[in-house]
């Protein structure tokens, strides 16, 4: 009787795992950018876009591009769009022709932090 009424225990706490409502937790993991990683464009991009696969939390969000001397060309420190919450943007005024260095930090809504950095070129 004792194992019985155990399996019955056991049977209903797995059934009712099964049901249980799952907690979606994401890292933000990028799934576009503007310039992408690797392109050349022709003249300085207005913004440097990273569009992600989860809404983002700005208060912890950065994206910064810099130059080759490691001089911070954009404009702050980069911020989410107010409309649309899987976007991280950053002005860029005008840049001599080169080789920028984006580097991202990115949180989702969850709390988990992501980060990333890639290049691009400007003709």
């Amino acid at each position: 009787m004792a194992t019985r009424i155990f399996l019955v225990r056991v049977t209903l706490a797995f059934a009712l795992l099964a049901i249980w409502p799952c907690t979606s937790w994401a890292h933000a993991f990028p799934v576009e950018s503007e310039p992408g990683a690797g392109d050349t464009v022709q003249g300085t991009p207005f913004y440097v876009r990273i569009r992600f696969d989860v809404e983002l939390e700005p208060i912890f969000c950065t994206l910064r591009v810099r130059n080759n001397r490691g001089q911070t060309v954009s404009k702050g420190k980069g911020h989410v769009d107010s409309s649309d919450a899987t976007l991280l943007l950053a002005h860029v005024p005008s840049v001599p022709p080169g080789i920028y260095h984006v580097y991202w930090k990115a949180a989702s809504r969850d709390g988990h932090h992501t980060q990333g950095d890639y290049t691009f070129n400007v003709r």
